[in-house]
C-alpha cells in the first residue's frame, strides 16, 4: 500500500507542478516527483541492520542512506517516527511506516518502536565493543540544506500561478502557495536555530 500511496500521490504532485508553476520551473519539478514516485514504488522503502559490518541502512526508493553505529549518538521514538542523532552530521528522521490517517485508513502498521529499540540496542552494543562513544558535531552541511530547501520553497511559492478564470483552480493554487511559503519559512527557522544552539528544536534523548 506504501508504494501504491507514494505513485500516486507523486503523479498527484507532478501535475499540480505542471498546472501551477511557469513550464521553466514545472518540467525539473514534475521530473523529480516522478522519480521519487517510481523508486518508491518500484523499490519500496526498508531499514536494514547489519551488526557484523556495524552499519544501518535506510532506503526509500532511489535514495539510500547508510549509517555506521558508532556514529549514532541518540535515539528517539515519537509515535511512528524514528530519529537518529549522529556524531559526524545532523538529525536523521524517518517514518516507519504510518505517518497520518490515510495511512491508518490505508492499514499501515506502526512498527517505530521496534525498530527505535533494535537500533539502539545494536548502537549501544557496536559502542561498547569499540570502546568509544561519538562525540556530539554540528553538520554545517546539514543546515546548509535545510536552509537552501526553505528558499526553494519560497521562491516556489512566488512563482505559483493564482490566477485564474477558475475560482477552484485559483483557491488551488493559493493553497499551494501558502504551503510552499510557510514550509519555506519553518525550514529557514530550524536551519536557523540548529545554525545557533547545535541541534534541532526537539533536543534528541542519549541512549
Amino acid at each position: 500500500m506504501l508504494r501504491v500511496k507514494s505513485f500516486i500521490v507523486a503523479a498527484v504532485c507532478a501535475l499540480a507542478a505542471v498546472v501551477f508553476f511557469p513550464l521553466w520551473l514545472a518540467v525539473p519539478v514534475a521530473l523529480v516527483l516522478a522519480g521519487w514516485g517510481l523508486g518508491l514504488a518500484v523499490l519500496g522503502a526498508c531499514v536494514t541492520l547489519d551488526s557484523e559490518a556495524e552499519r544501518l541502512t535506510l532506503r526509500m526508493g532511489l535514495i539510500v542512506r547508510r549509517i555506521g553505529l558508532t556514529d549514532i549518538t541518540a535515539v528517539i521514538v515519537d509515535g511512528p517516527k524514528v530519529s537518529f542523532g549522529r556524531a559526524s552530521g545532523g538529525e536523521v528522521s524517518l517514518y516507519a511506516w504510518r505517518k497520518g490517517r490515510l495511512d491508518a485508513l490505508l492499514g499501515l502498521p506502526v512498527a517505530a518502536s521496534d525498530i527505535g529499540h533494535a537500533i539502539s540496542q545494536a548502537a549501544t552494543e557496536a559502542q561498547a565493543s569499540t570502546g568509544r562513544t561519538p562525540a556530539r558535531t554540528r553538520s554545517r552541511l546539514a543546515t546548509a540544506l535545510l536552509g537552501g530547501a526553505g528558499v526553494l520553497a519560497i521562491v516556489g511559492a512566488l512563482l505559483v500561478r493564482v490566477h485564474w478564470h477558475s475560482p477552484v483552480l485559483t483557491v488551488l493554487g493559493v493553497v499551494i502557495a501558502l504551503t510552499l511559503g510557510v514550509s519555506g519559512l519553518l525550514y529557514l527557522l530550524v536551519a536557523l536555530w540548529i545554525l545557533l544552539t547545535g541541534h534541532a528544536p526537539r533536543t534528541l534523548f542519549s541512549q
